[in-house]
């Protein structure tokens, strides 16, 4: 559970609040829990949410526009870039995203929300949610190509 707060936390004094009240509201809704084999997506479940409701009450998220949603893939190869990366660098990473962005790219990649859900989930536009995608999908891509260096070259 302390990895999901990671991954939506800016850093680890904030990871450690998101914890520290997703657990408070296990202990508190325990008596909710009618299926005792879903306990561990229950328990996911407050995690995610107390994490967002906890960026909520810390920032209005700030919509990253892109005006240019058509640009060319990058030429680098992610997966190889991606191997060379320990799950706890990835983390540090995503969580130099923008709030939004971080929340997004959590929702969808890791947590598997599609965009309307995503959408009403934090109460922003499908198109909003695939902006910020978007925008964190490529800075993640160039934050790991700074980091490991690895990029291919277009023949064309």
């Amino acid at each position: 559970m302390y990895g999901i707060c990671l991954r939506y936390a800016k850093n680890r004094d904030d990871a450690d609040d998101i914890f520290q009240q997703g657990f408070y509201l296990v202990y508190k809704n325990i008596d909710q829990l009618k299926n005792n084999d879903a306990l561990s997506g229950w328990i996911k479940r407050i995690f995610v949410n107390s994490a967002i409701e906890f960026n909520r009450k810390i920032n209005q998220m700030i919509v990253v526009e892109d005006n240019e949603m058509n640009l060319q893939d990058s030429l680098i190869d992610v997966n190889q870039a991606l191997s060379n990366l320990a799950v706890d660098e990835l983390t540090k990473l995503i969580q130099q995203l923008p709030k939004g962005c971080r929340k997004v790219f959590n929702l969808y990649m890791i947590e598997g929300l599609s965009h309307k859900e995503i959408a009403e989930k934090l109460n922003i536009s499908e198109s909003t949610s695939k902006s910020q995608l978007y925008e964190a999908r490529n800075t993640l891509k160039k934050k790991i190509i700074n980091r490991t260096g690895i990029e291919k070259k277009v023949s064309h």
